[in-house]
């Protein structure tokens, strides 16, 4: 069988994940979510004048000079009310928010003046509407400041908030399941009965990577080299919108996974692709549910998940670039290999440095360490048909 190219792989995950429905939660349930409703202000931002900081609310064409005497008439504060009207020679005491007396133009910090009986003395000039902030110049009713398919972090949630949602229309969350198959695999707290028994990770690590992602995460355990078992559970494929399994994909006596995918019915999208490490990546389809099948080696398999599952979890979540993003950056180091044949992915780390970005990517290549992980922060690219970068050369970088 042909092994898939990446960018074929990735627009067949792309064109087979869609969209989940829709649902209304409360505001405060909404982080993480994404937006699926444009969102727009219900009224003008200020809704009034009001004053940018504490001090005097006065007329500028009062201010012409130093040491400026205004006879002080009154004071508004904030959340409050002033039917006192500045006029030639008045100020007004005013707080942070409250709104601008009639009159008034302009707003004299506190710190700029000194008080003499009933009188301010206003120690320099200022312009006309400093330290006003003017209803509507922050946005204006009905104007659009949150769109469909936008991200929602703390800065959205108090952005709503000012607009008075109450409760705002989402996406879904994808339902996700992972699943590890081996003979050989143990989890955490298990004991290791034989030298040849080995720590189960890619079932945490992709628990918590689907996790980070905003998915609801079911643990389907970890089962044997057996058909049956493993039939069992693939059964169970469709009460969920993504399967991840680990382990049994490639061409083994025991790699079972993707011989009963096959046996039970599933589409199957690509099996194999031409990348390094995560070759033997599985992708099937059944009604609604993706499986993906993940390679069992540690990095193979979390590479998989960020280069192939992560854009499809984000597009049924309804984010639009949900395409990896690629990036330039200097390479600092020699690299070379003896086959060229794959697309590499090497774990690397980026920095800016006098506003250039430059990369170096960890001597640990080999597709079970996952300690290539520790303070890297991007896949460094080298394409098919590339033996060798050098220092300086400029290379694709794909954060994560």
């Amino acid at each position: 069988m042909a092994l898939t190219p990446y960018e074929d792989a990735l627009s067949m995950v792309l064109e087979n994940a869609h969209a989940l429905p829709l649902e209304r939660v409360l505001l405060w349930q909404a982080f993480g979510r994404v937006l699926a409703e444009d969102i727009r202000s219900d009224s003008d931002k200020p809704p009034f004048d009001n004053s940018a900081m504490d001090g005097y609310a006065v007329r500028a064409e009062d201010l012409q000079g130093e040491n400026i005497r205004l006879k002080l008439v009154g004071e508004v504060s904030a959340g409050g009310e002033s039917s006192v009207k500045v006029e030639a020679g008045t100020a007004v005491r005013i707080f942070t928010g409250a709104p601008i007396p009639e009159g008034a133009d302009t707003v004299v910090p506190l710190e700029f003046t000194k008080q003499e009986d009933n009188y301010i003395v206003v120690e320099k000039p200022l312009k006309m509407g400093a330290n006003v902030r003017l209803r509507g110049e922050e946005l204006k009713e009905g104007e659009p400041i949150l769109k469909r398919g936008t991200l929602i972090r703390g800065y959205e949630i108090g952005i709503m908030a000012y607009v008075n949602k109450v409760s705002v229309c989402v996406y879904q969350k994808p339902k996700v399941a992972v699943l590890s198959t081996g003979d050989e695999v143990r989890d955490i707290g298990e004991s290791l009965e034989k030298p040849s028994h080995i720590r189960s990770s890619n079932n945490h690590a992709l628990y918590a990577k689907a996790l980070e992602l905003g998915c609801e995460v079911v643990h389907l355990g970890i089962v044997k080299d057996r058909p049956e078992e493993i039939k069992k559970v693939l059964e169970q494929a469709e009460r969920y919108d993504v399967l991840l399994t680990t382990g049994g994909v490639s061409v083994g006596e025991k790699d079972y996974v993707q011989k009963v995918v096959k046996e039970m019915g599933f589409e199957v999208i690509f099996h194999k692709l031409r990348i390094k490490p995560a070759k033997p990546v599985l992708m099937a389809k059944k009604g609604r549910t993706l499986i993906f099948g993940l390679p069992g080696n540690p990095v193979s398999c979390v590479m998989a998940f960020d280069l192939l599952v992560k854009p499809a979890l984000m597009k049924m979540q309804g984010i639009e670039e949900c395409r990896p993003k690629v990036y330039r950056a200097t390479l600092t180091k020699d690299f070379s290999r003896k086959d060229a044949e794959r697309r590499e992915f090497l774990r690397a780390s980026f920095w800016e440095e006098d506003g250039k970005l430059y990369c170096d990517y960890s001597p640990k290549t080999q597709s079970h360490m996952l300690t290539s992980y520790i303070c890297a922060n991007c896949y460094l690219v080298v394409y098919e048909n590339v033996k060798e970068l050098k220092a300086g050369e400029q290379v694709e970088i794909i954060p994560f």
